[in-house]
């Protein structure tokens, strides 16, 4: 069975100039074309290579992709689809994040002081419920906020805030009740709000603390040392949880997700800091430090590294989840450019 161009074309509600199109860039070739007349024929075969032109185009592949098709190309796309979710599904977290600021100023706003809250809160474990909390039965868990302080009139700090039996994390309210000098907190899960914890503080102190108070602050005081490892342009390529977890084949984040551009090091001891914003300013290093790199006062510290050939550093980001909670959530992998 052969078909004219016209049939072959109303049979997918394509026009004619697509067909030719696609013929034109090698996706398909006519079973069979009169050299006399150019009129051209399509078979059973061309019609099986039209169904997956249609298909794979609604999937999301390019017609260059369609062209040089192959298992791989279908890992590739998932891979990126994949991709795709995981940014999805972060923009979405600070957008819900966003949607919370308006509710939490509210409640700020109606803020009731608790004098028994008042004060700095040290952790003393977590526990799946405050029956096993009391017990101090508690569990390995990565709750990272060790050290809990409530700040007077509800004032905010980091991702912390509170008003009478209630503390925020990151905007999302969390009911706290205080016996004797032990806070009982019941974390609620962010994407399941039945799903909770008990962390269990204890009381240091009921004193009125500002958000200076509390800051960490590394001894920035530190001598000049040149790394002539670490003179020349460095881009970034990744960020990750843990130094150990880089691997080169296996990038984990996109260039989306990056907020670091470069570091550009100079024999003198000045690094130039430029982000993906447009944002550039000069700092200093010593070797294994940079100097206030995104926070005054902290030191962050780099290893140097050579892979398969290249040049990496990796580098401690200290946020204000260091500075708040001494806690590094993550690290700067750089690949040298020169």
């Amino acid at each position: 069975m052969v078909i004219k161009i016209g049939d072959f074309a109303s049979l997918f509600n394509v026009s004619v100039k697509t067909i030719r199109y696609y013929e034109s860039i090698g996706l398909i070739i006519p079973g069979y074309v009169d050299v006399y007349t150019g009129y051209r024929y399509y078979d059973e075969d061309n019609i099986y290579t039209m169904q997956d032109i249609i298909s794979l185009k609604k999937l999301g592949f390019s017609l260059e992709e369609i062209k040089y098709f192959n298992k791989d190309k279908i890992k590739e796309k998932i891979n990126n689809y994949e991709q795709e979710i995981l940014n999805l599904q972060s923009k979405i977290k600070v957008l819900k994040q966003f949607s919370l600021f308006e509710e939490r100023n509210d409640l700020k706003m109606m803020f009731v002081n608790d004098e028994q809250a008042k004060g700095k809160w040290a952790l003393l474990g977590v526990a799946a419920t405050k029956e096993d909390a009391e017990a101090e039965s508690f569990m390995d868990d990565d709750y990272n906020i060790k050290e809990l302080y409530l700040l007077p009139n509800g004032e905010s700090y980091w991702v912390i805030s509170w008003t009478k039996d209630t503390i925020f994390i990151g905007g999302r309210p969390n009911h706290y009740e205080i016996v004797g000098d032990k806070l009982y907190l019941t974390v609620t899960d962010f994407i399941d709000p039945k799903n909770s914890k008990v962390a269990i503080y204890y009381n240091v102190d009921h004193n009125d603390y500002t958000v200076e108070d509390i800051k960490q602050k590394d001894n920035t005081n530190v001598d000049f040392i040149e790394d002539e490892r670490v003179v020349g342009t460095w881009k970034t390529v990744d960020f990750i949880n843990k130094p150990e977890s880089f691997n080169p084949e296996k990038i984990q984040s996109t260039k989306d997700m990056l907020s670091l551009e470069k570091l550009i090091f100079d024999a003198y001891g000045n690094v130039n800091v430029s982000y993906t914003s447009g944002k550039i300013f000069t700092t200093k290093y010593t070797k294994d430090y940079v100097i206030n790199l995104i926070l005054p006062d902290t030191l962050c510290k780099y290893t140097y590294q050579e892979i398969l050939g290249k040049k990496y550093i990796i580098i401690e980001w200290k946020s204000g989840d260091y500075v708040f909670g001494k806690v590094i959530n993550g690290y700067y992998v750089l690949e040298k450019q020169d």
